[in-house]
């Protein structure tokens, strides 16, 4: 992934992640993330495809991806505590995750890359999409079958009177 270092976002990524390892044989963030955008652009579904990818990009000089295993570790060390949200009308409980320092990466990236400046006011549409799913980490829904929740947040170019957006455009899934 050279764009990823010609936009610098290594330094970044180490700025809002921490460095990894000292010895300089750890895997870098660029390494864990260029496994990750690799698969998906090849079609892979799951962590486990990286595995068979990794042949693959050790015949290009220089890439060296971390096996699924090892990708794995490293989202679980950036994974951060759900916050627990529960109605006071239905006493229901509500789990959801910020995930501060993902977001924040993300939102340095995309201000490197001048999508959206400093000072700025970008209105955000994000709603859950319901999926449903026999997965192991599925849950069950008010559809009564389980199911996956995935969030979707677009960027809403004219807001209306009810706070929906008019016209939007896709900045991040």
């Amino acid at each position: 992934m050279d764009v990823f270092s010609k936009l610098g976002f290594e330094e970044l990524s180490e700025s809002v992640l921490g460095k990894r390892g000292s010895s300089g044989k750890a895997f870098s963030h660029r390494s864990f993330f260029s496994s990750l955008f690799f698969s998906y652009l090849c079609g892979g579904e799951c962590l486990e495809d990286i595995n068979t990818l990794i042949g693959q990009f050790k015949q290009r000089p220089g890439t060296l991806l971390p096996s699924a295993d090892t990708v794995g570790r490293k989202l679980k060390e950036l994974a951060e505590e759900n916050i627990v949200y529960t109605s006071e009308t239905s006493g229901r409980s509500y789990r959801f995750n910020a995930a501060e320092k993902l977001n924040t990466l993300l939102l340095r990236m995309i201000r490197k890359m001048g999508l959206i400046k400093v000072g700025s006011h970008v209105d955000i549409d994000f709603d859950h999409q319901f999926i449903p799913a026999h997965k192991f980490d599925a849950k069950y829904s008010y559809k009564q079958t389980e199911s996956l929740y995935p969030a979707v947040c677009q960027r809403a170019s004219k807001m209306g009177a009810n706070r929906k957006a008019e016209h939007s455009e896709p900045i991040y899934k």
